[in-house]
Order: C-alpha cells, then structure tokens, then sequence
C-alpha cells in the first residue's frame, strides 16, 4: 500500500534514511524535526512494515515574471532488504500523482549517484540543470578590490541571504527558497561544519555557503549584487583562512571565468502538466537540501 505518512511512521523513516544513506544521527533528526513534515513523507507499506520512502518539500520555480510550483524530491530510498522490486517506480507514480493534484507544475531532484541519472530518465526526467565547478588560485584573483569592511561569518539573517539571492538569479531562470528554507539549508550547512559568509557594506553585497578542508575551500554558493563582489568575497576568504585555493560551483550562465572551468550535471525535472522540458531555460539549480 502506499500513502502518505504519520507522525507514527517518522521512527520507520529514519530507520529507512540511516539504511541508505551515511548521514549522522543528529542530521536524520534535522530532516525530519526541521525540513519535512509527516505529510510531506509518501510511503511503501507491505505486510504493515514500512519498506520504502520519499520527500515532497515545496518550493518555486521562478522564469521571468512567471513563477511555478514545484516539489523537490528528496530522500528517496528503499529498505536494502526490499530493494529492486519497483517500490520506488509506484512511488515516484503516486507523489507526482499528488503533486498533480494540488497543483504543482514541475518535480525537480538532485541524483546521489551518477548512475542515477539513467534511472530517473527512465522514468521521465531530464538533466535540464548544470552548472559549472572552477578551481581558483591566488594570482587569479591579485586585480580583484579589496573590501572595504569585514566579512561576517554564520551569524547572518536568512531573509539577506534570500534578498541577496534573488537580485542575483533575478534574470535566470532557477529553483527559489524563501526565506523560511534559507534559513533551513543555513541550518543544514552547520550541522555538517560548513559555514556562511557575508559581505555588505557601500560596495556591494556578496555571500558564500563553504565548506573548509585542509587549507582549501569549496564553495557550494556564491552569489552577489555584482561579479566583482562574488570575488572579492572569495579573495577575503582566502586571505582570512590562508587558502591555498578555492573550488567553486557557478551557474552556468556566470561571466566570472567564463571559458574555465568543467559544466556537470546537477539536477533533473520532470514536468507534471505540459509535456516539455526547461534544458533551453539554461536554468539554474545548487543550493538544495542533499
């Protein structure tokens, strides 16, 4: 039988998502205490034991002055013992279904594995979002304006970030958080020691969601009122921490370094009304809960 689920299932889920998947104890807490209600879980239930599960979490998809719901799939797994018996396939089948029915315009979800992608394109969804990984040395960077005040790190509110965000992906098609999410994925960032930065001062504004490892950096977002701060945000990061370098994810679309770096793929949709695909969109999808 699948169904949504209940506040008595949240237990079996977590049972089903530590299984599958090698996040912490306090993570899978996270998940299901701060990001996904009860209802928000459809399940696989055979024999009265939960044997699969998914996430619908609500979110936008903004082109233009159009804007369409959307649903982020995430967490999709299936108990090892249970697996390869199609359960995923019906659920899959039934959270569109669900979508349909309150309106939801598109499904969106990033692969955990490269061999993943077959597997959703099978059933109905395409690689329509990239985007661009672009390693940078210190020389790169020796031109770039110094800024004019400190940065500020972790303690940021997530209605900037938010604010900050959508000036930035204002004329690119992309999946959007409100302020709410924000302050969700700022949340998730710490639990895994990652950190936010912030620059705002008579320049410009500019923030970045990093992570720190071995005197390098991995930038999972940076976006700003301008390129020239994106990067001067990244110099005083890697002047504050002695970096040795940055390895950064950019929007496709990004003129910063515009012939350097490797496009990949990062997400798939799939629509749920009109039989058409947004890969033309060049559209853009990063900071996600995964």
């Amino acid at each position: 039988m699948i169904r949504t689920a209940t506040a008595y299932d949240i237990l079996a889920l977590k049972k089903i998502w530590d299984s599958c998947f090698s996040d912490p104890i306090n993570y899978i807490d996270f998940v299901f205490d701060r990001l996904a209600k009860p209802e928000q879980a459809v399940v696989c239930e055979e024999n009265g034991e939960i044997v699969s599960m998914l996430l619908m979490i609500d979110t936008e998809f903004v082109f233009g002055d159009e804007t369409a719901k959307a649903v982020y799939i995430l967490g999709a797994a299936t108990a090892k013992q249970h697996q390869n018996r199609g359960y995923m396939t019906y659920l899959l089948d039934y959270a569109e279904n669900l979508a349909r029915s309150q309106g939801v315009q598109l499904a969106i979800l990033v692969p955990g594995e490269q061999y993943l992608y077959s597997y959703y394109k099978k059933r109905g969804y395409n690689a329509d979002f990239n985007v661009r990984r672009l390693k940078i040395k210190r020389a790169m960077l020796e031109s770039v304006r110094t800024l004019d005040s400190s940065i500020i790190i972790d303690r940021i509110s997530p209605s900037v970030i938010a604010d900050i965000r959508e000036h930035a992906l204002s004329k690119q098609p992309h999946v959007r958080w409100n302020t709410e999410k924000i302050k969700i994925l700022m949340e998730d960032s710490f639990i895994y020691g990652d950190h936010v930065a912030l620059y705002q001062g008579e320049q410009g504004r500019a923030y970045a969601f990093f992570r720190l490892e071995n005197r390098k950096i991995f930038i999972k977002e940076s976006l700003g009122s301008e390129d020239d701060m994106v990067l001067a945000l990244v110099r005083a990061l890697m002047s504050q921490y002695r970096a040795k370098g940055v390895l950064m994810t950019l929007p496709t679309r990004s003129e910063l370094f515009a012939h350097e770096g490797e496009v990949i793929p990062y997400g798939m949709s799939k629509p749920l009304h009109v039989k058409t695909y947004i890969a033309d969109l060049n559209p853009y999808m990063n900071l996600m809960f995964d």
